[in-house]
């Protein structure tokens, strides 16, 4: 009787996990309490370019601002940090004439206090970053997140990885300054007005993106996310990366290693919306492309004004 109680004992923390919180020290153990995560849709995955194909209709994303001012906030919520940034911008170009995206918040992935190679959920062509920015929206469709989170394509998340640079990144400076007065569960802070979402990640930056249908990358894993995974990652430097790594979860331990590992793409398909891994190839394709595009149309104009021509003759 009492090799049984022991045992029932030794099973509870597992069990109570499974219905409530989650972590990241076993991932497999997220199907007990959330069957959406053991998906054929999940997320993250490995994005290669050979496995991808470039669709045309992909267009440059870009964060419309919206008329609100006054700080961001900026939380630890015991798995990462959360800057809850809603009704500051609008998601456009998500997909051909599709409804606007509202964004809600902007949340972030790591490895532990020794790494500077792993941290991000989805990998580059087998390559991990130490740094991987996620920024959540929801469709205009619905009034709240919650309600969109549970419908197909009713989310779309921008993601964005970070590389190791010998010099600190200046527009992410304010958010990192940040990071000291979040260090234990449930802080909250305002972040400096001087960090601009639009501002750090580029417009450049934004027609370059990888696109396919997955999940969230934490419970409840609902498949119902549209995901843009840009190709060319930001900068910051060791010092601001290592800001992440004293934050602290619920029960007081470093936050370290939140990231989920990838996951199968299955028989999903992998777009991308660019011609050429490499930028500068990529620049001269598109400007061959609107090069001919001018071409085009001129020589539509000339057989436009003879034909004008010929009638006017005509008659």
């Amino acid at each position: 009787m009492l090799q049984f109680v022991l045992i029932i004992l030794l099973f509870i923390p597992t069990i109570v996990e499974s219905k409530g919180g989650w972590s990241y020290e076993n991932t497999k153990q997220w199907l007990r309490g959330h069957h959406y995560c053991g998906g054929k849709s999940q997320s993250p995955i490995d994005l290669h370019f050979d496995k991808s194909r470039r669709d045309h209709r992909l267009k440059q994303l870009y964060f419309e601002e919206q008329d609100f001012s006054g700080p961001a906030e900026l939380s630890n919520n015991g798995h990462t940090v959360q800057l809850n940034i809603k009704n500051r911008y609008v998601l456009k170009n998500v997909a051909p004439e599709s409804e606007d995206y509202k964004v809600e918040q902007v949340h972030f992935h790591w490895g532990h206090s020794h790494d500077i190679n792993n941290g991000s959920e989805h990998l580059l062509e087998g390559r991990p970053y130490p740094l991987e920015m996620h920024v959540v929206t929801y469709s205009d469709l619905y009034s709240n997140i919650r309600d969109a989170m549970v419908n197909t394509r009713g989310l779309a998340v921008v993601g964005v990885f970070f590389e190791l640079s010998n010099e600190s990144n200046p527009s992410f400076q304010p958010l990192v300054d940040a990071l000291t007065r979040v260090q234990s569960h449930d802080q909250r802070t305002s972040v400096s007005e001087q960090f601009i979402l639009k501002t750090l990640i580029g417009e450049e930056r934004m027609y370059r993106y990888y696109r396919y249908d997955g999940s969230l990358t934490t419970p409840p894993c609902y498949e119902s996310v549209i995901w843009s995974v840009l190709r060319d990652p930001l900068k910051l430097s060791r010092q601001q990366l290592q800001a992440f790594k004293h934050l602290h979860d619920e029960k007081a331990n470093t936050m370290k290693d939140v990231y989920r590992p990838v996951q199968p793409l299955g028989s999903r398909k992998l777009f991308r919306s660019f011609f050429a891994e490499d930028i500068d190839d990529d620049l001269k394709q598109r400007k061959l492309i609107l090069e001919n595009r001018g071409h085009y149309l001129t020589n539509n104009m000339i057989l436009i004004a003879f034909l004008t021509s010929l009638l006017i003759i005509i008659h």
